[in-house]
């Protein structure tokens, strides 16, 4: 009995896996353009509640947003004592949403939506198996991001504070330190329209030892975590010597970001 036990929960946990890992690919490819990715509850709260969306710019809420508005918060969608009868809810409302947008049944409330762009219809260019998938991957979302990105205590595995500062001050360059998520869609942006961009890279190369951090699975290093805005991503120049010279929370398009890179250069 233990056994089939076992296997059954094996099976559904698998189903749910995969429900979410499709979910989350059918999102990005319908939806990412204009909900960004996770973004922590303290920049969003300084974001709109101190700096009246103008330290991040959202025209439309964060995926975060999302899932925890129709299933967490205190105007939740449905019953949560029934998850199955409340991510039945979750779907219909999802589903007559994008079709049909009104702001007057937004799950958002109006303290954030009225930053946001007034949504458009959505039918024809989103199926309905699409939203059933999406309905599955906000659903699940708090759950397995937890349970994929747990906030990893160690250091730099690839690269120790003492190797990097030693590394820096031997070529003479400047730290670059990119903080990053996976899950982040600015990251993967400013990740194809800059960083990957060939003269950017001969840039980075000359003139900078260049590290990256995945914010969910590496604590940042040289204390910069003292300096960190909680918002992927950002950009922090140090010395050789690792003394902090700058932070440029968000992402960038080419020409601004070598002007950064240039700023740092002639310091």
């Amino acid at each position: 009995m233990k056994k089939i036990i076992t296997v059954l929960f094996l099976f559904f946990s698998i189903a749910l896996f995969a429900d979410y890992k499709t979910g989350n690919k059918v999102f990005e490819q319908k939806c990412a353009s204009c909900h960004t990715g996770y973004i922590a509850g303290k920049v969003l709260e300084d974001n709109f509640y101190k700096k009246d969306n103008k330290l991040l710019n959202l025209k439309a809420p964060t995926v975060n947003m999302l899932a925890y508005f129709m299933k967490e918060a205190p105007e939740h969608i449905g019953e949560k004592s029934d998850p199955e009868m409340q991510r039945v809810e979750i779907g219909d409302f999802i589903q007559d949403y994008v079709y049909n947008p009104n702001r007057n049944n937004s799950v958002i409330p109006h303290r954030f939506l009225k930053y946001f762009d007034k949504k458009k219809s959505m039918k024809g260019k989103v199926s309905q198996d699409e939203l059933s998938n999406i309905t599955d991957y906000l659903f699940e979302y708090k759950k397995m991001r937890l349970k994929n990105h747990p906030r990893a205590k160690k250091i730099l595995k690839n690269l120790s504070t003492k190797e990097l500062i030693q590394k820096a001050k031997k070529e003479q360059k400047i730290i670059l330190v990119e903080v990053m998520s996976k899950t982040c869609y600015y990251c993967k942006k400013m990740e194809k329209d800059v960083l990957s961009l060939p003269d950017i890279r001969k840039i980075i190369n000359k003139d900078f030892v260049f590290i990256k951090v995945d914010v969910d699975k590496t604590k940042l290093p040289l204390g910069l975590d003292k300096k960190y805005k909680k918002l992927t991503p950002t950009f922090f120049t140090l010395t050789p010597n690792g003394k902090f010279m700058n932070d440029y929370p968000g992402a960038w398009s080419k020409s601004d970001f070598l002007l950064i890179l240039d700023e740092n250069i002639k310091k």
